[in-house]
């Protein structure tokens, strides 16, 4: 992983023509001296590709999980399941059988079901279209429960073209359903993406890539920044990339966020993944709202050798899953008042981290007390630091969304915004007026608002 290196996302990363979003695309490193903007142009301009045009729709925002009742592997999808899914604020299960998409229709939920493999070297023979997945997919393409089709998690860039050539053939036996392919995260090695060179650059081209051949209905990612001896620093970083990829493809995406530790007991290490307590969750699901997704999974609601999960195996609850009903229900309720809108920056006054912009004027806001400057250190935190992403009508800004990326004190911090501005209760889905400019506004530890300019 390359520490030290800065992406700035400011108002011209996502809007403008080509050349003010090359413009403001500046890629830093200011302890080695890179600058490459310039470089940025080759991915940029192949983020830039035409977006698959399908039947399918993304609908509700998604709040879902990897790892659980219905996934492979898992016990099966339930009444017991479903219910205790339902009453967590979770909207989208796994299946892998009738009965399953049965039994999730009777609680309203949408499902992600994992097909069976196919070889690739059969798809354009006579025995792919009898195949026992063609069937399958035949059987289930019109039940009402049916969300997308997943077939593969975290390839590398030599599986794009066949997982391409398997969505394709999925196609033309369902027109009318994605497929989900999940994306690495920034801090996997050359190897693992499949693409050489400086860590940052290959993940950008591996991005690129994936845009390019496989042509996603959505992108989504996982990134597990939270461990033992502290934070890893590209959160952000890689939230910022896949949003700039989402809009270049003018496709949502979703975030995948750790809610557990998958290295528990005596065989961890300093550098192994701690568990998350409900406010660092907090941290993940409002930052994932503020960078514009439609929506996020966490890894994982339960499984075998996992420590800390959203519920134990036995179904009983964490405190996070208590967490959940209503921080799911919230995320809904924002992205989906985001979801028409265009974002175009993110901004951070106190410790700046890579995947946003320093605190300038088009943040919009003058927030007191002032948090002084600095960089992020390795495995250090986001200490005393607000998070403020921009979105706009066609020219216009029009929404604000105030994070505090402290996710061990509550802060109350005051605000002035340039016009009067509304207030969005997203447990209420509603919004009040504030009457002055200038305001105090106490925010939980990681949590944040959502506010709409006058």
């Amino acid at each position: 992983m390359l520490m030290n290196t800065t992406l700035y996302f400011d108002e011209t990363m996502t809007g403008g023509s080509l050349s003010h979003q090359l413009e403001g695309t500046k890629t830093l490193t200011s302890r080695i001296g890179l600058v490459y903007r310039r470089a940025s142009f080759a991915f940029l301009v192949g983020l830039l590709v035409p977006s698959v045009q399908a039947t399918w729709t993304p609908g509700e925002p998604v709040t879902t999980y990897w790892a659980g009742p219905g996934y492979p592997g898992n016990d099966p999808l339930s009444d017991k399941w479903l219910a205790q899914l339902k009453e967590g604020g979770f909207n989208t299960v796994w299946a892998t059988s009738v009965e399953e998409l049965d039994l999730a229709a009777k609680y309203g939920m949408r499902v992600i079901f994992r097909i069976p493999d196919i070889s690739d070297k059969i798809l354009d023979l006579p025995e792919a279209e009898e195949s026992a997945t063609a069937k399958l997919i035949a059987r289930i393409k019109n039940h009402p429960a049916l969300y997308i089709y997943s077939i593969h998690d975290e390839p590398p860039v030599s599986l794009f073209a066949p997982l391409a050539r398997k969505k394709t053939w999925i196609g033309r036996h369902d027109p009318n359903h994605a497929v989900w392919v999940n994306l690495l995260p920034t801090y996997a090695n050359n190897k693992q993406l499949g693409v050489e060179g400086e860590i940052i650059r290959a993940y950008w081209e591996h991005v690129r890539l994936f845009g390019e051949i496989f042509r996603p209905e959505f992108i989504t990612y996982d990134h597990y920044q939270f461990t033992r001896n502290g934070d890893n620093p590209n959160y952000l970083l890689n939230l910022g990339i896949i949003r700039q990829s989402a809009a270049a493809q003018n496709v949502p995406f979703w975030n995948g966020v750790q809610a557990c530790t998958w290295v528990p007991g005596s065989a961890a290490s300093p550098s192994s993944p701690r568990i998350p307590g409900s406010d660092e969750m907090r941290f993940l699901v409002y930052t994932t709202a503020a960078y514009g997704a439609q929506g996020i999974y966490y890894y994982v609601y339960c499984r075998q050798g996992h420590e800390g999960s959203i519920v134990a195996l036995d179904g009983t609850p964490d405190e996070k899953f208590h967490v959940s009903k209503d921080l799911n229900r919230e995320f809904i309720s924002l992205a989906k008042e985001l979801a028409t809108l265009r974002f175009t920056g993110a901004y951070l006054q106190g410790v700046h981290a890579p995947g946003s912009t320093p605190w300038c004027e088009q943040a919009l806001l003058k927030i007191t007390p002032e948090t002084p400057a600095s960089e992020l250190q390795p495995k250090k935190e986001l200490t005393d630091t607000t998070l403020v992403s921009r979105f706009e009508a066609p020219g216009k800004p029009t929404h604000l969304m105030v994070v505090n990326l402290d996710y061990r004190k509550d802060r109350n911090i005051r605000i002035t915004a340039p016009s009067k501005v509304s207030k969005f209760d997203a447990l209420k889905r509603t919004w009040t007026s504030i009457e002055s400019n200038s305001f105090d506004l106490m925010l939980l530890r990681g949590s944040g608002v959502l506010l709409r300019l006058h």
